[in-house]
């Protein structure tokens, strides 16, 4: 009797070894399987090249305009690099306090190498961006994104916004006979608490970008009210009466257009 118990004992631990066994095999070949306990998930993580996925990449992209997306699919179908340039005045900031580097930082976390960004800060009007034929400079980057600040609080009570807004049609007119399948996004600098003459040049910016359907990235949106005191909290005077954004405030805005250039 304990000869056959013992029989089929050991005939159960065999059957559930072997089962046992196929379960993991079955386990390891799952796309369900945790990716952070593999040698293969490292390797995908190490070299995303091998894994390419347009579809992956193009679900980030659904709050692009329509033309970007397009060149980007097209891009990553041939997988080239699909490049953005920001250009505005010093209130854009630099490489160590801006909007750049968290941007850069943004979009290689999810794009890979296939989305790369750039700047240009330009220190003038856009009356002398367009006499100094400073556009030059953005056409030889070859952008496929442009990101426009066009110097707002630069051209404040220098340039009439009827003048401003010709420049700005200039740029885009002259980029676009070099790149014509550039896409232009518009979108101010940073507000300022309580002025008068400055909301206005805004918002005539984003008529003008509305009756010329070029996209318009409001990031007023995630500040404080322009009318609370708090939003003073967000830039930093400087001599001259000019500003610029503080930690916080670049903090705001490169999350706001992160969020635009990475949808979750």
């Amino acid at each position: 009797m304990k000869a056959a118990i013992l029989s089929i004992l050991s005939i159960v631990l065999v059957v559930v070894l072997i089962i046992g066994n196929i379960h993991w095999n079955i386990r390891e070949d799952s796309p369900l399987s945790p990716i952070h306990d593999t040698p293969v998930s490292q390797e995908k993580s190490s070299n995303p090249e091998s894994y390419f996925s347009l579809d992956y990449y193009m679900g980030f992209a659904k709050s692009w305009p329509e033309q970007a997306q397009q060149v980007l699919e097209a891009k990553l179908s041939d997988k080239k690099v699909f490049h953005i340039l920001l250009v505005g005045s010093d209130a854009i900031g630099d490489e160590k306090l801006g909007l750049l580097t968290p941007l850069k930082e943004a979009l290689a976390s999810k794009y890979d190498q296939y989305v790369t960004i750039e700047h240009i800060v330009y220190d003038g009007t856009t009356s002398d961006y367009v006499s100094d034929e400073a556009y030059e400079a953005l056409i030889d980057k070859k952008p496929d994104m442009v990101i426009f600040e066009p110097f707002l609080l630069h051209d404040n009570n220098v340039v009439n916004i009827s003048t401003t807004l010709t420049n700005i049609n200039e740029v885009i007119k002259e980029t676009k006979e070099s790149l014509p399948d550039v896409t232009f996004v518009l979108m101010p600098a940073h507000p300022l608490y309580d002025a008068s003459l400055y909301p206005m040049q805004v918002s005539d910016l984003e008529k003008y970008a509305e009756a010329e359907e070029i996209p318009y990235w409001n990031h007023w949106e995630a500040w404080p009210d322009r009318k609370d005191e708090t939003v003073q909290d967000y830039y930093k005077e400087l001599d001259g009466d000019k500003s610029i954004a503080n930690e916080q405030g670049f903090e705001v805005w490169s999350k706001y257009l992160a969020d635009k250039l990475i949808s979750q």
